[in-house]
């Protein structure tokens, strides 16, 4: 085999390479947040929820959110068996959102998360550019541990 051959197959070799590694690292620095998420160890508090979407302007006020026996308790004191709100989560609730949705290969996201906690502060999806106003941001802030 001259060098001419040699060459197109370790550029098609690193190709690959690099494809598989950047797929997963998205997955990789989830799971690291999640990871430190969990080692709070925090089955109730609370935190603020700010959704942006194309919607009623009402569905985009700030929301407080109690979690209880990691499970959701009220919204702005309100019991959250009196709000029937899929989008509603715990944070445990909002690390599986991302999952899923990333199953469905989103034309964009962006994920921040709390540097000290882990939990995620920005929640974007934009399933598809070709669909208009289905996107969707939650915004997690001031979360809260609750004795």
């Amino acid at each position: 085999m001259n060098r001419f051959q040699i060459i197109p197959l370790i550029l098609i070799f690193l190709n690959f390479s690099c494809v598989k590694n950047t797929e997963m690292l998205p997955e990789d620095d989830l799971s690291v947040e999640e990871k430190k998420w969990r080692s709070q160890n925090l089955e109730d508090y609370e935190f603020t929820l700010q959704i942006s979407c194309f919607c009623v302007l009402e569905y985009t006020y700030p929301k407080r959110v109690v979690v209880k026996n990691n499970e959701v308790f009220q919204v702005n004191e309100t019991p959250i068996e009196e709000i029937n709100d899929p989008s509603i989560r715990t944070i445990d609730g909002y690390f599986s959102f991302i999952r899923e949705t990333r199953k469905e290969k989103p034309d964009e996201e962006e994920i921040t998360f709390d540097p000290e906690m882990g939990y995620p502060t920005t929640i974007f999806f934009d399933i598809s550019y070709m669909i208009a106003d289905e996107e969707i941001r939650y915004s997690i802030s001031n979360l809260i541990p609750l004795k």
